[in-house]
């Protein structure tokens, strides 16, 4: 197990992941898998009996969160989850973890300058055509076979990437869970690398009693990846 002096094995992310963060936000990225051993024993203890992939998950994702609240001057803390899996962060702080192959992400702000945050990763082509239906609504899937062949795949997992970061900044706040067709997302200029996306919400969800919506984030098609974030500051409640 890691003693209190080692140092969160985990680093500064690549410019355009950074450029979907405020300032105010500390990112930390880790491209190897995550090692058990760099657990602290009470976190450890959550994963013991699980699969060596979600353990490796599990480790690469507290060796970037933990490397983010270092930033902060918080060491030495047990990420541990609650009973549905969120992390529980320390007092005053919020973050978001993504993982999937090959690339960990953590994104971690002080409580009094960011509400909530969410970020999510995925390899871009990942959701076969057959879940297509499944992760969009109509309007969203008119818009997917709107665009040439060969961009579809990459339209596709950009929708589920937006939609995944949405979930994952509005869950910690309220709890409640969202379909995907809960959810419409509007992306501002396809022809870009980068840019701005926007989440509608397809019925009243609990979300829009704290913020206004809809709600805008940013995205970047990285190597093979896309990431897609939202941010809201603190000053919108």
């Amino acid at each position: 197990m890691s003693t209190d002096s080692q140092i969160p094995k985990a680093w500064p992310p690549s410019s355009a992941l950074q450029r979907l963060f405020p300032a105010t936000v500390v990112v930390r990225e880790r491209r190897t898998p995550g090692d058990a051993a760099d657990l602290l024993a009470s976190e450890a203890a959550y994963v013991e009996r699980a699969h060596p992939k979600r353990i490796s998950e599990f480790a690469a994702g507290r060796s970037c969160a933990k490397a983010a609240l270092a930033q902060f001057g918080v060491r030495d803390f047990a990420l541990h989850p609650a009973d549905d899996r969120q992390p529980m962060w320390p007092l005053g702080f919020v973050g978001t973890i993504t993982h999937t192959a090959g690339l960990c992400v953590a994104a971690v702000a002080e409580r009094r300058r960011i509400l909530v945050i969410g970020m999510d990763s995925e390899i871009v082509g990942a959701p076969t055509a057959d879940l297509w239906s499944t992760l969009c609504g109509p309007a969203e899937l008119n818009w997917v076979h709107s665009l040439p062949a060969a961009d579809q795949p990459a339209a596709v997992t950009l929708l589920f990437s937006a939609k995944e970061a949405f979930y994952k900044c509005q869950y910690p706040l309220v709890g409640e869970w969202l379909d995907f067709h809960d959810l419409r997302v509007e992306v501002s200029d396809w022809a870009l690398r980068e840019g701005i996306f926007w989440v509608i919400a397809q019925r009243q969800i609990e979300f829009g009693r704290h913020v206004q919506l809809p709600l805008a984030g940013r995205y970047v098609f990285h190597e093979e990846f896309v990431s897609a974030a939202i941010t809201v500051p603190a000053a919108v409640q």
